[in-house]
């Protein structure tokens, strides 16, 4: 895999943060694996001090599958923002415009890594028609078939 050139070398927070605008504690990319044309592969590690583990089956916390389909969101808009050289500052801001499909495979415990490989299927004007695969230790979490668009920058201060 190191000799692909479509592979390039991780990249971390400072770059995710300079591409979209969520920060701690609603970041949920770590890393960017790798970038390619039609997509991009992500991890995130799933903290097990995290907020929302408090509520969400005291006494034994899974991952809410909404905060998963998130991380998968915001992967996604990490891939389109940095198809502008000006990523969100100038180029408007990535937003989910709609989930086609979402089937989950099985649960997530608190300190589990999750992979996430995206693919673009299609692209029709600002519109990015996605798929993405979550994986945690290889074992399948959730695949997803989704809409996520550029909306313009707002420009009212």
């Amino acid at each position: 895999m190191d000799s692909d050139p479509k592979t390039q070398l991780v990249q971390g927070r400072e770059v995710i943060e300079g591409r979209i605008p969520h920060r701690t504690p609603f970041l949920f990319v770590d890393r960017i694996l790798e970038e390619r044309e039609d997509g991009i592969t992500t991890e995130w590690d799933v903290a097990p001090d995290s907020f929302f583990f408090t509520g969400h089956y005291p006494g034994n916390p899974i991952l809410p599958g909404v905060i998963m389909n998130e991380f998968v969101f915001q992967s996604a808009a990490v891939y389109m923002s940095a198809e502008s050289d000006e990523g969100t500052k100038a180029g408007g801001v990535p937003v989910l415009t709609s989930i086609e499909s979402a089937r989950f495979k099985r649960m997530v415990k608190p300190g589990e890594t999750l992979h996430t490989e995206l693919t673009l299927t299609e692209r029709l004007g600002p519109a990015c028609y996605m798929k993405a695969k979550v994986t945690s230790a290889g074992k399948l979490v959730v695949r997803l078939s989704f809409v996520v668009a550029m909306a313009p920058p707002e420009t009212a201060q």
